[in-house]
This record gives C-alpha cells, sequence and structure tokens, in this order.
C-alpha cells in the first residue's frame, strides 16, 4: 500500500489534569515544557490530583500530526511502540479508528508511555512524560517497504532523548532521501534543541527538507533574539521553514524567497496541547495534495486552532476536514483586511 504521509516517533498515552500555577512551581519543572520523569514521579504527581477529574487520550507528537492529517483525507502510516497492556490497546484502537497503519502492541516488559500533562489556566501545557515501551523504537523496527511507499516522512525531535529512537528516525530519514521521499521534522522541544542542538543541526543540513517548530525552539536553534532573524538562518538550512508564532499566526518560506505570514483563526484557547502538532498535520497535508505554501500554512493554522479549543492534543470531531471549506473560511474572515 502507499502512503501519503509516515511518521515516527514516541508513542505515548497522554494524561491531563487541568491545575494552578502554583501546582507547577511547587513540583519544581518547566511551565510550557516536557521533563523526562520516572513512572513513580508521575503516580506520586497524580495521587496529590486525585480529585481532578482526567482526560486520557492516546498522543505523542508525531503520533497527533499523523493523526490529523489522516482525519484531513491523507492516507497515513505511524511508527511507534506500545506495549501490550491497557494503554497499548487503547492507543493501537485508536489509531486504527481513524485509518492510521499502526503496528499494534509488542510483548514488551516495560509498559506503554505516558504523559501526564498539567494545564494551566492560561491554557499552557506543562509535560511530564515516562517514555516506558516508547524508548525501545530501533532502526530495525523501520520497515524499508513502508517508507518507500511514502510521499513524505515527518520525524519528531522528541527521539533524540534516546539514542535508538535517535538511529530508528534518522535510519528512516536516509532510506527517504535516498528515494527522493521529502523528509519533515519537527524540533518539539527548547529543552530536545538546547540539550541536543549539535547533532540535530547536522541531521537538518543533510536530511530535512521541511522543519517545523515554534519561536522559542527556532531561537534556541540559531542562537536568535528576533523570530524573523531566526526564520531567516533556517530558511538557509532547509528548503522549507514553516515556524508558528502562537496567537501571532505563523511563517511559511522556502529558501531564498521571502516568508508569507499567516494569521490565526480566532478562537476560544483552553489547552494548548497538541496546537504545533496539528500545525504540522494541516501544512504537510497542504504540501502533500499541492497547495501553495501560503494555503498549507492556512490549513495548518485551522487545524491548530481547532486541537486548542478543547482538551487533548486531537482535532475536535466537529472539525472540517475540507482543505477548501477551510481555505474559504479564512478568506472570508480576512478578505476585507480584518485581523
Amino acid at each position: 500500500m502507499n502512503y501519503d504521509l509516515i511518521g515516527i516517533g514516541n508513542a505515548l498515552v497522554d494524561i491531563e489534569v487541568q491545575v494552578e500555577d502554583a501546582f507547577v512551581e511547587e513540583i519544581s519543572v518547566t511551565k510550557g515544557g516536557m521533563t523526562l520523569s520516572s513512572v513513580e514521579d508521575q503516580k506520586r504527581i497524580l495521587d496529590s490530583l486525585q480529585s481532578k477529574p482526567k482526560k486520557i487520550s492516546s498522543g505523542g507528537s508525531a503520533a497527533n500530526t499523523v493523526h490529523g492529517a489522516s482525519l484531513l483525507g491523507a492516507k497515513s502510516y505511524y511508527l511507534g511502540r506500545v506495549a501490550n497492556d491497557a494503554h497499548g490497546k487503547h492507543y493501537t484502537e485508536d489509531m486504527r479508528n481513524c485509518g492510521v497503519g499502526f503496528c499494534g502492541p509488542g510483548s514488551d516488559e516495560h509498559g506503554t508511555g505516558t504523559c501526564v500533562i498539567l494545564i494551566t489556566p492560561d491554557t499552557e501545557r506543562t509535560m511530564l512524560t515516562n517514555l516506558g515501551v516508547s524508548s525501545s523504537l530501533h532502526p530495525e523496527n523501520v520497515d524499508e517497504t513502508i517508507v518507500k511507499s511514502a510521499g513524505a516522512v515527518y520525524v519528531e525531535g522528541y527521539l533524540w532523548t534516546g539514542d535508538e529512537t535517535r538511529e530508528a528516525g534518522v535510519h528512516m530519514a536516509q532510506l527517504a532521501k535516498k528515494e527522493g521521499i521529502p523528509v519533515s521534522l519537527t524540533l518539539s522541544d527548547a529543552f530536545v534543541v538546547n540539550t541536543y542542538k549539535e547533532s540535530l543541526l547536522d541531521f537538518i543540513q543533510w536530511n530535512v527538507d521541511i522543519l517545523f517548530c515554534n519561536e522559542v525552539e527556532a531561537k534556541a536553534m540559531t542562537g536568535e533574539e528576533d523570530s524573523l532573524e531566526a526564520f531567516k538562518k533556517l530558511q538557509a538550512m532547509v528548503d522549507t521553514v514553516f515556524l508558528t508564532l502562537g496567537s501571532k499566526g505563523s511563517l511559511a518560506g522556502q529558501s531564498g524567497q521571502e516568508p508569507v505570514q499567516v494569521n490565526t483563526f480566532p478562537v476560544k484557547a483552553v489547552d494548548t496541547t497538541g496546537a504545533g502538532d496539528l500545525f504540522a498535520a494541516g501544512a504537510l497535508f497542504g504540501v502533500l495534495k499541492n497547495f501553495s505554501l501560503e494555503e498549507s500554512a492556512v490549513i495548518g493554522s485551522y487545524c491548530a486552532a481547532q486541537v486548542v479549543s478543547h482538551m487533548g492534543g486531537r482535532l475536535p470531531v466537529h472539525s472540517h476536514t475540507d482543505a477548501k471549506k477551510i481555505l474559504s473560511e479564512y478568506k472570508k474572515l480576512y478578505s476585507n483586511g480584518g485581523q
């Protein structure tokens, strides 16, 4: 079978809970970032939040992107590892229900990876991640036949937190490169960029065609204080860059060209989990289906707006999945120069 998009990443089950800012300060983690955590630490935190409602859903950065692209109509496959436990079975069912190809649970000693996501009143998400069996992803899990059938591949930066997972991502990218298949990368988190900058720079310069990042990640990668200057530096490294700017929209540009700025779709934000992932889903779908760069960024902007309007890293069920309707809605919003 041919696939439009193949993603690779850490397969995680998200456990989301709303908390006050004071709680994030109390447990001494970086607000808005990702911290690697043990099962014991996660349990201790969840125990202290027992009275609060929790939302459990399958997640992981690249998984959210692949899932979103599939809902828009892309034939997608996801490479990630889950265990043969309740979380792993739920995860597999969720991916397959929306038509994403997925290998399913393995017989591993470690459990399925989990991510405790703390949502503060300003909608920011702070993640405590136990990778579980997802950290056992290795190059041999990358099926060459599946990769060769792809229209594009997508690698998440979080894979750099483990030697074998990083090697799996690099291996998939190199297989794709050999076949002339576009390679896209998301930088994932400023923590990842700051910790693995040299390795990521090397990977980007030799393998990446399409790069996704937010302002903080772009500045960390380039050392620039200004978002536009950071964007220009990244443009010199890859063919195409998509830089998300939160409520200010996004920049998209190809090497040597002036960037285009795309506005946001106005929504009431509830939870920023998955905003970058779903922006990438929409933008990649646009690129794969031969929409212009600006149109691709608009589709990404719509998907990002939809996902922040509710709890969780997946598109709400009422979202448009017709790209032409999304572009038409954007045109109506901004045809009179409205902001």
